[in-house]
């Protein structure tokens, strides 16, 4: 790749492989997972929605395999409160705050390092002159590609004044266009109920039943139709409250034509998954969907939500979090 330079840094990119040619590509700039590579027979397939250059990236609004945060997800107003004071953060979405807003993680170049074949960390100091969120962190992201096929991503956060932090990866899987033939399993039973504008009203709704049931395998494309007659819903954009158990996945992808099966894993209680075409506004504009996001954070807009689980730090305080990713064809 031709080198970049954004925001005034060089954009690197560091390869991991294993033993079964599966390939990981990573860049500086937002993190971003610009490959996920696996054989599949003879021949070599990237699961993941990509662009060639980091400036395509950095164009795209939709968050393409990017790093987020400060805060995944929605802030409702645009604010929360912080040692007992209102703090105001930029909104870029009508009044509320998306994904860190414009100038969020996934907009920063990192400094990296190699630290095997299969191995790389990435690091970032964040401070209000650059995200306009109070308070400085130390973040350093871990990316290690296992023998099975596992990309665990280990995120060491440390706060150097009281802040707030909650990350998630915007990984979109690339699906067959209109999703057919591909099923999707949640760990979870319930939603959250949202406003018209995404913002969590603090209630949940069991999905039983309803065109949001995925608590066992469903073909995604028939869900999709099933959630635009049912809720006169485009697409998914929809939180899900999972079980914070890093042992077994919150979701599971099988894309049956492909003969692939991706499962992610979380150490924290929500997912959201999201249907796109984020490569074609036209096409994803119409409904038409050819990926699948799967983000997996703390429940959206927790700073409102004490119950949802705590994202905020004390000054010097440590936290780790953790996804994992697993390919396996069959």
């Amino acid at each position: 790749m031709k080198k970049e330079v954004i925001r005034g840094k060089e954009v690197e990119r560091f390869t991991l492989t294993n033993a079964k040619q599966t390939r990981v590509v990573i860049l500086s700039l937002g993190g971003i997972i610009q490959e996920f590579s696996i054989m599949n027979g003879e021949k070599r397939q990237n699961l993941v929605v990509n662009f060639d250059h980091a400036s395509e990236y950095a164009d795209n609004p939709y968050q393409i395999c990017k790093q987020i945060g400060r805060i995944a997800g929605r802030i409702k107003d645009a604010n929360f409160m912080l040692n007992g004071k209102k703090v105001q953060v930029p909104a870029n979405e009508g009044d509320n705050t998306l994904h860190g807003g414009d100038n969020g993680v996934s907009t920063q170049v990192f400094d990296g390092y190699q630290v095997a074949d299969n191995e790389v960390i990435l690091s970032l100091n964040l401070d209000s002159s650059m995200d306009g969120f109070p308070g400085k962190l130390t973040l350093q992201i871990d990316y290690f590609l296992s023998e099975d096929n596992r990309l665990d991503v280990t995120y060491d956060v440390v706060a150097q004044s009281d802040t707030v932090y909650d990350p998630t990866i915007h990984i979109y899987w690339a699906l067959d266009q209109g999703l057919n033939n591909t099923e999707v399993e949640i760990n979870g039973s319930r939603i959250l109920e949202t406003r018209d504008d995404k913002i969590p009203t603090g209630e949940f709704m069991n999905v039983k039943g309803t065109a949001y049931d995925f608590t066992s395998a469903r073909n995604l494309a028939a869900a999709v139709d099933d959630l635009h007659a049912s809720e006169h819903q485009k697409g998914f954009d929809t939180a899900y409250e999972v079980e914070a158990d890093f042992n077994q996945p919150v979701v599971k992808i099988d894309e049956k034509d492909k003969h692939v099966k991706i499962n992610v894993f979380s150490d924290r209680n929500g997912l959201v998954i999201f249907t796109a075409d984020p490569k074609t506004a036209e096409n994803d504009e119409k409904g038409l969907f050819n990926s699948l996001a799967t983000e997996v954070q703390t429940l959206p807009d927790a700073l409102h939500h004490d119950e949802f689980g705590k994202v905020w730090l004390k000054a010097g305080e440590h936290k780790r979090m953790h996804i994992a990713y697993q390919a396996e064809t069959y």
